[in-house]
């Protein structure tokens, strides 16, 4: 399960909306309880995908820039629990190339889609321990951190 307040929920789909027609992109930092993933922090990111024209649909996040993220958070007792990008135009359902892109089970892949600029409902995603695919998993909005 991915638990995450109503605010940085809210700032995943305006991220999303701000890069729109383009992919948004950006890192969940918090911590893993019980088995869930629960966000803390959010990390926009720029999406340095090389080639223009693809950016609305595919990103990628400078390795540089994730490594940064990755050491603040741990200096913050907090760790790189998933990421999050939005599909525009398109349902937040994980692709194929999402799949061929994802690394790490047990992260949480939060897509929101974006219709027309406007962000509309995310769906997050766990890559399943032999990578061959994703299970949706629930996504909780809770009050604050520790509910």
């Amino acid at each position: 399960m991915l638990k995450l307040t109503a605010g940085l929920h809210e700032q995943i789909k305006a991220h999303g909306a701000a890069s729109y027609p383009f992919e948004g992109c950006g890192l969940l930092l918090g911590r893993v309880e019980n088995g869930d993933n629960i966000v803390a922090e959010i990390r926009p990111m720029a999406n340095v995908w090389p080639v223009e024209e693809e950016k609305p649909i595919r990103f990628l996040i400078d390795p540089k820039a994730w490594q940064q993220t990755e050491l603040e958070a741990m200096s913050h007792d907090l760790d790189v629990i998933g990421v999050f990008h939005s599909h525009p135009d398109d349902v937040p359902v994980a692709s194929p190339r999402d799949l061929a892109w994802a690394s790490w089970p047990g992260y949480s892949y939060l897509i929101t889609q974006v219709l027309k600029a406007e962000p509309t409902f995310s769906r997050s995603w766990q890559l399943k321990g032999d990578r061959s695919g994703f299970e949706e998993e629930v996504i909780e909005e809770i009050k604050r951190l520790g509910d």
